[in-house]
Formats: structure tokens, sequence, C-alpha cells
């Protein structure tokens, strides 16, 4: 008895032993060696353009550049949008801004030319030009056109005609104007709208939208214009070209010629010979599908 009780506690002694010995080993093994924390930072570009101004609130302003894409932001509540250290190369010379309204109902586009950039250039305060947009852009000559837009609000707001008249306005207090020209002459004509607001006035927009004016005539030409291009774009859909219109028309050509000559068809079912068309048969569809 006491030579076992002798060997269970050296058992323990022994295993607490190799325990001990084992434990530093495995945490060496498992020991991570921190990793340096380096962070690194670079720019693209020379140069910084910093731009900021004001637009309709809660508007998107997108920054390009000979039509490549550089930032975009949202204007606040209060019309407030701000772009800045944007890396631009040195001889950098032209932005262009977008503003398109918080409904997207509209927009327009101004671009400014700057010296070339040999050092950071710094631009604010920049009013950007109301959005504009058209209920209908194709009217009846005579007929009315429906100009409407974003800008700030209780700013006054002029719709100019290119190379004619112009229209005044006042946004509301959301910044929205709406504008009925009335009489329309037939004619194509270009619009874009300016704003003043607190006495500032608005950048004139790059773009314009265009406005088309159309003879009574001219709208049945374009209406039948419309209805051709719609209907070719059916039966020329699914990549099947005119197929697609055709097929169908094959079982109905040959029930025609079946009708017309019954005499040269016959079929066979249930194993009796009937003549395509029954002479007997005098449904109202017997004649298109034989029965």
């Amino acid at each position: 008895m006491l030579k076992l009780v002798l060997r269970q506690v050296l058992f323990i002694i022994l295993s607490v032993a190799l325990l001990t010995l084992i434990k530093p080993i495995a945490s060496a093994k498992t020991l991570e060696i921190p990793k340096p924390s380096i962070t690194v930072s670079a720019h693209v570009g020379e140069f910084r353009l910093n731009i900021n101004g004001k637009a309709s609130p809660f508007a998107s302003v997108v920054l390009t550049s000979d039509g490549i894409f550089y930032r975009s932001t949202t204007a606040d509540g209060n019309g407030i949008w701000e772009i800045d250290d944007i890396s631009i190369n040195k001889g950098f010379s032209k932005f262009c801004l977008e503003h398109i309204d918080f409904r997207n109902l509209g927009s327009s586009t101004s671009c400014f030319n700057v010296s070339p950039a040999k050092e950071d250039i710094t631009k604010r305060d920049i009013f950007l030009p109301p959005t504009i947009a058209l209920q209908r852009s194709t009217i009846t000559a005579g007929g009315s056109a429906i100009v409407f837009g974003y800008t700030m609000p209780n700013a006054k707001v002029t719709i100019h005609i290119k190379d004619g008249g112009t229209y005044e306005v006042t946004s509301d207090e959301h910044g929205y104007y709406e504008y009925t020209i009335k009489d329309m002459p037939a004619g194509k004509y270009e619009l874009f709208a300016t704003a003043v607001f607190n006495g500032k006035p608005s950048e004139t927009p790059t773009t314009t939208i265009t406005l088309t004016a159309l003879t009574w005539w001219q709208m049945l030409i374009q209406w039948i214009k419309d209805v051709f291009r719609w209907f070719w774009d059916i039966i020329t859909g699914f990549g099947l070209g005119p197929l697609w219109f055709i097929l169908p028309l094959i079982p109905f050509l040959i029930f025609l010629i079946v009708k017309l000559w019954p005499e040269r068809f016959t079929f066979v079912y249930d194993s009796e010979i009937y003549v395509f068309f029954h002479p007997r048969k005098k449904l109202h569809h017997a004649w298109f599908v034989g029965y």
C-alpha cells in the first residue's frame, strides 16, 4: 500500500516538472514578434486645387477636368459646398463643375479657365448657376414651354434664350423656380439660366438645353417617325432582327395556303384521312384553323 502511494506521489512530481519544462518551450513557439507600424502617405501631382462656393441646397457638385472625374460632394442645407486638396499637375489650367439639384430634375455645367498651375490654385465663393430643365423638350409652335430648376432660396433667376429674350422669376424658400414661356414660334432654341443671390451674380453656364417648337405638319412627321422607330425596336428586339416578327407569320401563311387549295392538302389523324378543310364544319373559326 505504501509503495502504491509513493508511486502516485512520484508520478505527480514528475508530471509537474515535465509541464514546467514544456510550457516555456510552447510559449516560445507561439510568441509573436510585433510588427512595426508604418504609415505611407503619398500625393499624385505637384500642386493642390481648393475650391468652394454655393449651389442649390443639398445639390450634388461634380468636379471634372478634360472629361476626367476628380471628386464630387454634396451641398449642405444652406447650399454651401467645398472640394479641397485635389492633386493637380503643373500646367493644370481648366476644370468644370456640374451642378445637379437634389431631386435630379435638372443640371448645369460651368467650366473655368485658370492660369497654368505653377503653385496651388484656390478659388473661393463660386456661385454655381441654377439647374435647368424642361417639362417637354418638343412642343407645338405657338404653344407654351415650362422651364424649371433649383438655385439658392429667394434668388432672382433669369432664364435666357440664346440669341433671344430673357425671362425673370424668383425662386421659392427651397430654391425651386418655374416659368412658363408662352407663344413660342416654330424653331429650335438654346436655353440656360443665371441667378443673383444677395447681390452676387452666379457664373454663366457652359452648357444649354434645347427646346424645339414644331409646326403641326412637323409634329405629324415626328409622330410617324416615333411610331416607326418604336415599331422597328419591337420587331428587331432580343437580337433576333426582323425574324422575331416574321417567324410568327409562317404558321399563318401555311394555314392560308391550305385554305386556298384544300384539295391538295390532307393529314392523317386516328388512322383516318381527312381533308384539311372539312366542308361540313360551319364554325366561325373553321376557315382559319380547319375544324
